[in-house]
Protein backbone atom coordinates (compact mmCIF):
# COMPACT_ATOMS: atom_id res chain seq x y z
CA UNK A 1 0.00 0.00 0.00
CA UNK A 2 2.86 2.01 0.56
CA UNK A 3 4.64 2.01 -2.34
CA UNK A 4 1.13 2.69 -4.45
CA UNK A 5 1.03 5.94 -2.36
CA UNK A 6 4.49 7.27 -2.65
CA UNK A 7 4.05 8.17 -6.53
CA UNK A 8 0.65 9.78 -5.67
CA UNK A 9 1.91 11.82 -3.21
CA UNK A 10 4.64 13.34 -5.38
CA UNK A 11 2.53 13.83 -7.85
CA UNK A 12 0.36 15.89 -5.92
CA UNK A 13 3.59 18.10 -4.65
CA UNK A 14 4.82 18.27 -7.92
CA UNK A 15 1.34 20.32 -9.02
CA UNK A 16 1.25 22.36 -6.13
CA UNK A 17 5.21 23.55 -6.99
CA UNK A 18 4.26 24.16 -10.06
CA UNK A 19 1.11 25.93 -9.04
CA UNK A 20 3.29 27.91 -6.27
CA UNK A 21 5.53 28.87 -9.01
CA UNK A 22 3.13 30.31 -11.37
CA UNK A 23 1.71 32.24 -8.67
CA UNK A 24 5.12 34.02 -7.89
CA UNK A 25 6.10 34.44 -11.33
CA UNK A 26 3.04 36.33 -11.68
CA UNK A 27 3.47 38.33 -8.84
CA UNK A 28 6.74 39.49 -10.41
CA UNK A 29 7.38 42.59 -12.12
CA UNK A 30 7.91 42.68 -16.06
CA UNK A 31 11.25 44.68 -16.47
CA UNK A 32 11.03 47.44 -18.80
CA UNK A 33 7.64 48.37 -17.91
CA UNK A 34 7.01 52.04 -16.00
CA UNK A 35 3.67 52.14 -14.04
CA UNK A 36 1.77 55.31 -14.68
CA UNK A 37 0.28 56.92 -11.88
CA UNK A 38 -2.83 56.24 -12.92
CA UNK A 39 -2.34 52.65 -12.59
CA UNK A 40 -0.22 52.06 -9.44
CA UNK A 41 -3.30 52.19 -7.44
CA UNK A 42 -4.57 49.63 -9.45
CA UNK A 43 -1.96 47.64 -9.93
CA UNK A 44 -1.24 47.55 -6.19
CA UNK A 45 -4.29 45.98 -5.50
CA UNK A 46 -4.21 43.40 -7.51
CA UNK A 47 -1.37 42.25 -6.21
CA UNK A 48 -2.46 42.46 -2.95
CA UNK A 49 -5.42 40.33 -4.07
CA UNK A 50 -2.89 37.79 -5.62
CA UNK A 51 -1.19 38.09 -2.23
CA UNK A 52 -3.94 37.09 -0.40
CA UNK A 53 -5.61 34.60 -3.27
CA UNK A 54 -4.69 30.54 -2.37
CA UNK A 55 -7.87 28.91 -3.27
CA UNK A 56 -5.46 28.25 -6.57
CA UNK A 57 -3.24 25.79 -4.92
CA UNK A 58 -4.57 24.87 -1.93
CA UNK A 59 -5.68 21.43 -0.67
CA UNK A 60 -9.13 20.34 0.47
CA UNK A 61 -7.63 20.89 4.42
CA UNK A 62 -6.13 23.97 2.99
CA UNK A 63 -9.16 25.30 1.28
CA UNK A 64 -10.97 24.84 5.10
CA UNK A 65 -8.24 26.62 6.31
CA UNK A 66 -8.86 29.45 4.01
CA UNK A 67 -12.50 29.86 4.52
CA UNK A 68 -12.19 30.24 8.20
CA UNK A 69 -8.72 32.82 7.49
CA UNK A 70 -11.50 34.50 5.71
CA UNK A 71 -14.17 34.83 8.25
CA UNK A 72 -11.60 35.80 10.28
CA UNK A 73 -10.17 38.38 8.33
CA UNK A 74 -14.16 39.53 8.20
CA UNK A 75 -14.46 39.40 11.91
CA UNK A 76 -11.99 41.46 12.23
CA UNK A 77 -13.05 44.28 10.38
CA UNK A 78 -16.36 44.00 12.35
CA UNK A 79 -14.36 44.35 15.40
CA UNK A 80 -12.68 47.14 14.52
CA UNK A 81 -15.75 49.13 13.16
CA UNK A 82 -17.39 47.96 16.92
CA UNK A 83 -14.14 49.44 18.48
CA UNK A 84 -14.83 52.56 16.49
CA UNK A 85 -18.42 52.95 17.43
CA UNK A 86 -17.81 51.96 20.90
CA UNK A 87 -15.30 55.07 20.93
CA UNK A 88 -17.83 57.24 19.09
CA UNK A 89 -20.53 56.29 21.89
CA UNK A 90 -18.11 56.86 24.69
CA UNK A 91 -17.58 60.62 22.91
CA UNK A 92 -21.14 61.48 22.65
CA UNK A 93 -22.04 60.11 26.01
CA UNK A 94 -19.03 62.31 27.57
CA UNK A 95 -20.22 65.16 25.71
CA UNK A 96 -24.54 64.65 26.80
CA UNK A 97 -22.71 63.84 30.54
CA UNK A 98 -21.35 67.60 29.93
CA UNK A 99 -24.10 69.40 29.19
CA UNK A 100 -26.61 67.65 31.92
CA UNK A 101 -23.54 68.90 34.35
CA UNK A 102 -24.00 72.32 33.20
CA UNK A 103 -27.99 72.10 33.10
CA UNK A 104 -27.46 71.40 36.71
CA UNK A 105 -25.37 73.79 37.50
CA UNK A 106 -28.14 76.45 35.68
CA UNK A 107 -30.50 74.81 37.53
CA UNK A 108 -29.31 75.47 41.22
CA UNK A 109 -28.38 78.80 40.08
CA UNK A 110 -31.78 79.70 39.39
CA UNK A 111 -33.28 77.96 42.13
CA UNK A 112 -31.27 80.37 44.20
CA UNK A 113 -32.16 83.61 42.76
CA UNK A 114 -35.81 82.31 42.57
CA UNK A 115 -35.52 81.81 46.76
CA UNK A 116 -34.18 84.87 46.98
CA UNK A 117 -36.35 86.37 44.77
CA UNK A 118 -39.48 85.22 46.84
CA UNK A 119 -38.38 86.88 50.03
CA UNK A 120 -38.08 89.99 48.52
CA UNK A 121 -41.41 89.23 47.09
CA UNK A 122 -42.35 88.07 50.67
CA UNK A 123 -41.10 91.50 52.09
CA UNK A 124 -42.71 93.95 49.33
CA UNK A 125 -46.35 91.90 50.57
CA UNK A 126 -46.15 92.89 53.75
CA UNK A 127 -45.07 96.23 53.36
CA UNK A 128 -47.75 96.45 51.44
CA UNK A 129 -50.31 95.56 53.48
CA UNK A 130 -48.84 97.55 56.40
CA UNK A 131 -49.32 100.90 53.95
CA UNK A 132 -53.11 99.88 52.81
CA UNK A 133 -56.35 99.76 54.22
CA UNK A 134 -57.47 102.35 56.77
CA UNK A 135 -54.35 102.89 58.28
CA UNK A 136 -52.87 104.03 54.66
CA UNK A 137 -56.14 106.55 53.93
CA UNK A 138 -56.29 107.58 57.61
CA UNK A 139 -52.58 108.75 57.05
CA UNK A 140 -53.08 110.69 53.90
CA UNK A 141 -56.03 112.70 55.37
CA UNK A 142 -54.80 113.35 58.00
CA UNK A 143 -52.01 115.48 56.57
CA UNK A 144 -52.47 118.94 56.47
CA UNK A 145 -49.12 119.61 54.70
CA UNK A 146 -49.42 119.57 50.83
CA UNK A 147 -46.48 118.54 50.25
CA UNK A 148 -46.31 115.91 52.75
CA UNK A 149 -49.88 114.63 51.25
CA UNK A 150 -47.84 114.51 47.45
CA UNK A 151 -45.01 112.94 48.79
CA UNK A 152 -46.70 109.85 50.22
CA UNK A 153 -49.13 109.72 47.50
CA UNK A 154 -45.79 109.20 45.21
CA UNK A 155 -43.56 107.18 47.56
CA UNK A 156 -46.66 104.52 47.47
CA UNK A 157 -47.15 104.70 43.51
CA UNK A 158 -43.22 103.99 43.52
CA UNK A 159 -43.53 101.18 45.70
CA UNK A 160 -46.26 99.74 43.90
CA UNK A 161 -44.03 99.97 40.74
CA UNK A 162 -40.84 98.25 42.38
CA UNK A 163 -43.26 95.23 43.69
CA UNK A 164 -44.65 95.05 40.54
CA UNK A 165 -41.27 94.51 38.93
CA UNK A 166 -39.69 92.17 41.43
CA UNK A 167 -43.13 89.82 40.77
CA UNK A 168 -42.33 90.32 36.65
CA UNK A 169 -38.22 88.88 37.77
CA UNK A 170 -39.50 85.74 39.51
CA UNK A 171 -42.28 85.44 36.93
CA UNK A 172 -39.20 85.14 34.48
CA UNK A 173 -37.28 83.23 36.83
CA UNK A 174 -39.87 80.35 37.09
CA UNK A 175 -40.18 80.12 33.57
CA UNK A 176 -36.43 79.93 32.72
CA UNK A 177 -36.49 77.50 35.66
CA UNK A 178 -38.90 75.37 33.64
CA UNK A 179 -37.02 75.28 30.67
CA UNK A 180 -34.00 74.43 32.06
CA UNK A 181 -36.06 71.28 33.58
CA UNK A 182 -37.10 70.24 30.35
CA UNK A 183 -33.75 70.48 28.60
CA UNK A 184 -32.30 68.31 31.79
CA UNK A 185 -34.88 65.92 31.33
CA UNK A 186 -34.43 65.41 27.34
CA UNK A 187 -30.86 65.21 28.01
CA UNK A 188 -31.08 62.50 30.77
CA UNK A 189 -33.26 60.56 27.93
CA UNK A 190 -30.52 61.14 25.87
CA UNK A 191 -28.16 60.03 28.13
CA UNK A 192 -30.05 56.70 28.87
CA UNK A 193 -30.50 56.10 25.14
CA UNK A 194 -26.77 56.81 24.78
CA UNK A 195 -25.88 54.55 27.70
CA UNK A 196 -28.03 51.65 26.67
CA UNK A 197 -27.20 52.04 22.83
CA UNK A 198 -22.78 51.76 24.19
CA UNK A 199 -24.06 49.02 26.11
CA UNK A 200 -25.36 47.10 23.22
CA UNK A 201 -22.29 48.24 21.13
CA UNK A 202 -20.22 46.33 23.99
CA UNK A 203 -22.16 43.35 24.26
CA UNK A 204 -21.57 43.08 20.07
CA UNK A 205 -17.97 43.19 20.19
CA UNK A 206 -17.82 40.88 23.37
CA UNK A 207 -19.86 38.18 21.07
CA UNK A 208 -17.62 38.54 17.95
CA UNK A 209 -14.75 38.48 20.29
CA UNK A 210 -15.97 35.70 21.25
CA UNK A 211 -16.92 34.31 17.66
CA UNK A 212 -12.91 35.10 16.77
CA UNK A 213 -11.67 33.44 19.45
CA UNK A 214 -13.98 30.37 18.04
CA UNK A 215 -12.33 30.63 15.09
CA UNK A 216 -8.77 30.86 16.24
CA UNK A 217 -9.37 27.40 17.90
CA UNK A 218 -10.52 25.99 15.05
CA UNK A 219 -7.58 27.35 13.25
CA UNK A 220 -5.22 26.35 15.85
CA UNK A 221 -6.95 22.74 16.16
CA UNK A 222 -6.28 22.17 12.21
CA UNK A 223 -2.56 22.76 12.27
CA UNK A 224 -2.49 18.78 12.58
CA UNK A 225 1.53 18.85 12.50
CA UNK A 226 4.46 21.23 12.85
CA UNK A 227 5.30 20.57 9.44
CA UNK A 228 2.12 22.47 8.30
CA UNK A 229 2.88 25.34 10.69
CA UNK A 230 6.48 25.34 9.02
CA UNK A 231 5.08 25.31 5.47
CA UNK A 232 2.16 27.94 6.71
CA UNK A 233 4.67 30.63 8.04
CA UNK A 234 6.57 29.78 4.48
CA UNK A 235 4.08 31.04 2.40
CA UNK A 236 2.79 34.48 4.73
CA UNK A 237 7.03 34.89 4.48
CA UNK A 238 6.87 34.69 0.62
CA UNK A 239 3.63 37.25 0.47
CA UNK A 240 5.21 39.64 2.76
CA UNK A 241 8.77 39.49 0.74
CA UNK A 242 6.67 39.95 -2.35
CA UNK A 243 4.13 42.72 -0.80
CA UNK A 244 7.33 44.15 0.29
CA UNK A 245 9.48 44.08 -3.32
CA UNK A 246 6.06 45.74 -4.78
CA UNK A 247 5.92 48.42 -2.33
CA UNK A 248 9.52 49.14 -2.44
CA UNK A 249 9.19 49.26 -6.78
CA UNK A 250 6.59 51.66 -6.37
CA UNK A 251 7.37 53.85 -3.81
CA UNK A 252 8.61 57.62 -4.20
CA UNK A 253 12.02 57.83 -2.99
CA UNK A 254 12.63 59.88 0.43
CA UNK A 255 15.86 60.93 2.14
CA UNK A 256 16.44 58.81 5.34
CA UNK A 257 19.32 60.23 6.82
CA UNK A 258 17.41 61.75 10.17
CA UNK A 259 15.84 58.34 10.44
CA UNK A 260 19.19 56.73 10.09
CA UNK A 261 20.76 59.35 12.52
CA UNK A 262 18.45 58.91 15.27
CA UNK A 263 19.01 54.83 15.79
CA UNK A 264 19.01 54.00 19.26
CA UNK A 265 16.77 56.58 20.23
CA UNK A 266 13.56 55.87 18.53
CA UNK A 267 10.43 55.03 20.47
CA UNK A 268 9.17 51.09 21.21
CA UNK A 269 5.76 51.46 18.95
CA UNK A 270 3.95 50.04 21.56
CA UNK A 271 4.50 49.35 25.45
CA UNK A 272 4.53 45.35 26.24
CA UNK A 273 6.76 42.44 26.98
CA UNK A 274 8.98 40.81 23.81
CA UNK A 275 7.45 37.64 23.51
CA UNK A 276 9.70 36.69 21.01
CA UNK A 277 13.36 38.61 20.11
CA UNK A 278 14.65 39.47 16.64
CA UNK A 279 16.15 35.79 15.39
CA UNK A 280 14.62 33.38 17.91
CA UNK A 281 13.94 30.16 16.61
CA UNK A 282 10.35 29.15 15.60
CA UNK A 283 8.75 26.08 13.87
CA UNK A 284 11.12 23.89 15.42
CA UNK A 285 13.75 25.72 14.61
CA UNK A 286 13.36 25.41 11.04
CA UNK A 287 12.29 29.42 10.87
CA UNK A 288 13.47 32.56 12.75
CA UNK A 289 12.07 35.70 13.62
CA UNK A 290 12.77 38.78 11.73
CA UNK A 291 10.87 41.45 13.78
CA UNK A 292 10.03 41.23 17.55
CA UNK A 293 7.01 39.70 18.67
CA UNK A 294 5.48 42.53 21.72
CA UNK A 295 2.74 41.46 24.25
CA UNK A 296 0.26 44.38 24.76
CA UNK A 297 -3.38 44.07 25.39
CA UNK A 298 -6.52 44.23 22.84
CA UNK A 299 -6.42 48.40 22.34
CA UNK A 300 -3.23 49.39 23.36
CA UNK A 301 -1.75 52.28 21.31
CA UNK A 302 0.05 51.43 18.74
CA UNK A 303 2.68 54.55 17.15
CA UNK A 304 5.05 54.98 14.82
CA UNK A 305 8.69 55.34 15.53
CA UNK A 306 9.53 58.14 13.10
CA UNK A 307 8.35 60.18 10.55
CA UNK A 308 7.48 58.39 7.65
CA UNK A 309 4.60 58.26 4.52
CA UNK A 310 2.25 55.22 4.70
CA UNK A 311 2.51 52.99 2.20
CA UNK A 312 0.38 49.98 2.67
CA UNK A 313 -2.84 50.20 5.31
CA UNK A 314 -4.76 46.89 4.88
CA UNK A 315 -5.23 43.02 6.16
CA UNK A 316 -2.58 40.93 4.84
CA UNK A 317 -3.06 36.93 4.94
CA UNK A 318 -0.59 36.10 7.99
CA UNK A 319 -0.19 39.32 9.84
CA UNK A 320 -3.56 40.13 9.85
CA UNK A 321 -4.19 44.27 9.69
CA UNK A 322 -0.63 45.72 8.54
CA UNK A 323 0.98 49.26 8.53
CA UNK A 324 3.82 49.93 6.58
CA UNK A 325 5.74 53.20 6.78
CA UNK A 326 8.29 54.22 4.58
CA UNK A 327 11.43 56.78 6.47
CA UNK A 328 13.15 57.08 3.48
CA UNK A 329 16.87 55.58 1.60
CA UNK A 330 15.26 52.28 1.39
CA UNK A 331 14.05 51.85 4.95
CA UNK A 332 10.74 50.83 5.78
CA UNK A 333 8.98 49.82 9.60
CA UNK A 334 5.99 47.02 9.73
CA UNK A 335 3.49 47.49 12.07
CA UNK A 336 1.28 43.66 11.99
CA UNK A 337 -1.62 41.92 13.75
CA UNK A 338 -3.40 45.66 14.72
CA UNK A 339 -7.13 45.25 16.17
CA UNK A 340 -7.56 48.53 14.34
CA UNK A 341 -5.99 51.05 11.47
CA UNK A 342 -5.87 54.37 11.55
CA UNK A 343 -4.23 55.54 8.58
CA UNK A 344 -4.37 54.68 4.88
CA UNK A 345 -2.27 54.67 2.34
CA UNK A 346 -0.50 57.89 1.20
CA UNK A 347 -0.47 59.64 4.46
CA UNK A 348 2.42 61.55 6.27
CA UNK A 349 2.69 60.69 10.27
CA UNK A 350 5.05 62.32 12.82
CA UNK A 351 6.97 60.39 15.52
CA UNK A 352 4.62 59.28 17.99
CA UNK A 353 1.39 59.59 16.43
CA UNK A 354 -1.22 57.03 16.63
CA UNK A 355 -1.12 54.74 13.86
CA UNK A 356 -2.98 51.86 15.45
CA UNK A 357 -4.10 49.88 18.26
CA UNK A 358 -3.26 46.38 19.17
CA UNK A 359 -4.83 43.56 18.64
CA UNK A 360 -4.87 39.78 17.43
CA UNK A 361 -6.04 39.83 13.95
CA UNK A 362 -4.54 38.10 11.81
CA UNK A 363 -5.57 34.46 13.47
CA UNK A 364 -3.11 35.62 16.41
CA UNK A 365 -3.35 33.66 19.81
CA UNK A 366 -2.70 36.29 21.91
CA UNK A 367 -3.26 39.96 21.58
CA UNK A 368 0.09 42.27 20.97
CA UNK A 369 2.06 43.59 17.87
CA UNK A 370 4.65 42.44 15.09
CA UNK A 371 7.17 45.00 15.00
CA UNK A 372 9.42 44.78 12.31
CA UNK A 373 12.65 47.09 10.49
CA UNK A 374 13.59 46.66 6.97
CA UNK A 375 16.26 47.87 4.89
CA UNK A 376 16.42 47.56 1.18
CA UNK A 377 14.28 44.42 1.79
CA UNK A 378 16.16 42.65 4.19
CA UNK A 379 15.06 42.96 7.83
CA UNK A 380 16.58 44.32 10.90
CA UNK A 381 16.94 44.02 14.75
CA UNK A 382 14.27 46.59 16.31
CA UNK A 383 15.91 46.64 19.53
CA UNK A 384 19.39 48.18 17.93
CA UNK A 385 16.68 51.07 16.94
CA UNK A 386 15.15 51.85 19.89
CA UNK A 387 15.24 53.06 23.02
CA UNK A 388 16.31 50.27 25.26
CA UNK A 389 15.27 50.86 29.31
Amino acid sequence: MSRGKAPDTILRSFRRLICLCAILLAWLPVSGDTPTPDSTAAALKETLEKLNALDAWLTDAEKRHAELIAELQEQDYNIADLNRAVDASNTKLAHTAAEIAKLRTQQDELETKRLTQAELIREHVGAAYRLTGQDFLKQLLNQESPEKFERMIRYHRTFSETRLEALAEYQDTLARLETVDEALQVQQERERSEQSELLSEQETLTNERGQRAEVIAQLDAERETRAREYERLQQDRVRLEQLLAELRRRAQELDGSAFVAARGNLPMPVTGRIRHAFGSKRADGRLIWHGIDIAAPEGSPVTAIFRGRVIFSDWLRGFGFLTVLDHGSNYMTLYGHADVLYKKEGDWVESGELIATAGNSGGRPDPGLYFEVRHKGDPQDPIIWVQRR
